[in-house]
């Protein structure tokens, strides 16, 4: 097996720079609106080859796709790509990458409260700053139901929301996610 300047073997550093190829470039700050990102139809899903750079155990790769969403442009000591991770719903998902396609950190950047139910909305945003500090929040009104439907007097309004950041070296660093009633 051939091996490059920086000893890794040839067809893995050409297979990392073809993936992060597939990554258009993301300007700072960044919101994204999961709502917004769910059209996947026009996208063209990482390969098999892409999938070994980034962690699958929650999927069947033969039956969910995985979607690069973008990279972010500072890429002068790391890559920080984001990708859309298949679910309920696809939310974002940021990875970073030391230049020879090692893994350095990875993080769900949304925080779970969107879905579909009876007497459920809700409106999911992510932000990353020029920084690279990170805002995910989620704003909330659910009723209880029952076979008739929505139950009067019900209303729920809340927020769910973490903070987190990418620090220099790829590291990635996020708190738990908080709820608050409003």
């Amino acid at each position: 097996m051939k091996i490059d300047k920086t000893n890794n073997p040839i067809s893995k550093t050409k297979d990392f720079e073809a993936f992060i190829k597939k990554f258009e470039i993301l300007k700072l700050p960044l919101v994204i609106e999961t709502s917004k990102i769910q059209d996947v139809e026009k996208m063209t899903p990482l390969s098999k080859i892409d999938l070994k750079f980034i962690d699958i155990r929650d999927i069947n790769p033969e039956l969910d796709n995985v979607y690069p969403f973008g990279i972010l442009a500072d890429t002068l000591e790391t890559y920080k790509i984001i990708y859309l991770f298949p679910a309920e719903s696809y939310y974002p998902v940021v990875a970073t990458f030391n230049k020879n396609g090692e893994i350095i950190g990875k993080e769900n950047l949304n925080v779970g409260g969107c879905g579909s139910d009876c007497g459920f909305t809700c409106n999911e945003y992510v932000k990353i700053y020029s920084d690279l500090k990170i805002y995910s929040v989620d704003s909330i009104q659910s009723y209880e139901c029952d076979s008739l439907g929505v139950k009067e007097n019900t209303l729920r309004k809340y927020t769910r929301f973490k903070n987190g950041s990418i620090h220099k070296n790829g590291k990635i660093i996020t708190t738990q996610i908080l709820e608050k009633n409003q």
